[in-house]
């Protein structure tokens, strides 16, 4: 029992001194997240600063300049990087959705996994009906939904997959204040309930106030200008 205890007290993930310069924004160096099973991280900062750059190398993505990531105290690495996304999954803020049917967007992801999951018509069907689409939805070309619905589609599919780690780039943005409420309300059934993480990539600070449980502010881990030469050389 005691085993058990230390094993839930250990975070699922943490990003320790990582550095990241990506392309003409600045430099973010030193930064450090520690992220426990059933808690939600916001991602704040001014626009340009980094925000979405950062979730890509936490998602593996993008790579870091230093430091590293590590999931239950293991690197991607010594995961495997397949094993790593299927339990760190990234929604990103313009979703990708493949050229066929609202359905096989959900399915395709269930299907190519290494051990095959069953596909839940129901649950996805309940998903999609709380997050304000329907059922006749599901035979729809995905890319004829306006970039709302994607993006409700998106984190249906994330869900469906079942990650141990939710990583969402402005989930809401293209949502009206209502729609807003709902995401936000699966967020936390999903993540607090059922014993899942997440972070938060939002530019909506009262957003991040009452979704999550704690902030990062990525202004202070900005080098701008001249000093980005010498973080760019270490």
């Amino acid at each position: 029992m005691m085993a058990d205890r230390r094993e839930e007290a250990l975070p699922v993930l943490e990003v320790r001194d990582l550095a990241i310069a990506p392309g003409d924004a600045p430099v973010l160096r030193d930064i450090g997240i520690t992220l426990q099973r059933g808690t939600l991280l916001a991602i704040v900062g001014p626009s340009g600063c980094g925000k979405t750059s950062l979730l890509r190398a936490i998602a593996g993505l993008d790579d870091a300049a230093m430091g590293e990531v590590r999931l239950h105290d293991r690197s991607p690495d010594e995961i495997g990087w397949p094993a790593y996304r299927r339990v760190v999954t990234l929604v990103q803020q313009q979703p990708v959705m493949l050229d066929d049917t609202v359905l096989e967007n959900l399915v395709r992801p269930l299907r190519h996994r290494s051990v095959a999951q069953p596909f839940d018509r129901e649950l996805a069907i309940d998903l999609l009906e709380t997050l304000g689409l329907t059922e006749r939805c599901l035979g729809q070309q995905a890319r004829t939904l306006s970039v709302g619905e994607q993006q409700r589609v998106a984190l249906t599919r994330a869900i469906l997959i079942e990650p141990e780690v939710l990583l969402l780039d402005e989930p809401t943005s293209a949502l009206d204040e209502e729609s807003q409420t709902i995401i936000e309300e699966v967020l936390r059934l999903q993540v607090r309930r059922r014993g899942r993480s997440g972070i938060v990539v939002t530019h909506d600070r009262r957003q991040a106030d009452r979704l999550c449980d704690a902030q990062l502010d990525l202004e202070p881990h900005m080098i701008h200008g001249a000093q980005r030469r010498g973080v760019d050389d270490a």
